[in-house]
């Protein structure tokens, strides 16, 4: 199996990753019947899930075990991997501190449509439900925050505010038309009636190229398949699951966790 392709990992990583979950749990009861899945495999199961968005089902039967089986085990393995990453968050100033412009936008993960949040989960903008998140870079790609979640319906101006960022963040940082009336290099936005000057038409030019970037890394972010295709699970377990996607975003990227 190539681990990169499947579970979004390095053989290298992966068998650093299964090193510092055994360490964070015991895996069977001691004397008890053995577990129908061991360790690597729980953590292969984990990824997968992750990494393609595959249905509980269809794991089961890749792994040749049951459906409830497969659930226990994504949920024991996520709790575990939740401490494991725990080394890799950062406060948001500490994220933020380096040098040279950076670049915000917004972020939907879409989830299920379930009735008891979904007029706090929907977004008017996407027409669908899910949960807001601020991804920041640097110009060159590298990744630095992906914010906590929030109820769809708020807007990335809001986001942004919420979490502290107008705080952090000044007029270097870049962003789209959803920002203006933050203090950041956003294009201007053209009045009804009024011709735009070429001079702001070319500013706006430049800075809807520089800030193309942060597009490349919310879709790279994405191929995390959960945050992107439709979360299914109970929406009490979604912190769970993106603290944990998270994790594996930044530790895929390099960071360290020891």
């Amino acid at each position: 199996m190539h681990h990169q392709r499947t579970t979004g990992l390095t053989a290298t990583q992966f068998a650093a990753l299964l090193t510092a979950l055994t360490n964070q749990l015991i895996w069977g009861k001691p004397g008890g019947r053995p577990p129908a899945l061991t360790p690597a495999q729980a953590l292969k199961t984990t990824l997968l899930y992750h990494r393609h968005n595959l249905t509980e089902e269809l794991l089961a039967e890749i792994f040749t075990v049951s459906q409830p089986t497969i659930s226990r085990t994504i949920n024991t393995i996520e709790k575990a991997l939740a401490k494991v990453f725990k080394p890799l968050e950062q406060p948001l100033k500490m994220s933020l501190d380096v040098p040279g412009s950076l670049v915000v936008d917004g972020t939907l993960v879409p989830t299920w449509n379930w009735r008891s949040l979904g007029k706090t989960n929907f977004s008017g903008k996407h027409k669908r439900t899910g949960f807001n998140h601020q991804v920041i870079c640097t110009l060159d790609g590298r990744l630095l925050v992906i914010t906590d979640p929030l109820p769809g319906a708020r807007h990335d101006a809001h986001a942004f505010r919420a979490h502290g960022l107008d705080q952090l963040l000044e007029s270097s940082t870049l962003a789209d038309k959803g920002y203006i009336g933050l203090g950041l290099a956003t294009p201007t936005r053209r009045k009804p009636g009024v011709k735009v000057p070429q001079g702001v038409k070319d500013n706006n030019r430049i800075i809807n190229r520089l800030r193309a970037v942060v597009e490349r890394v919310i879709a790279q972010v994405k191929t995390w398949r959960v945050l992107y295709s439709g979360f299914r699970r109970p929406l009490s377990l979604y912190r769970q699951v993106f603290s944990v996607v998270r994790g594996l975003v930044f530790y895929a990227a390099g960071r360290t966790f020891e």
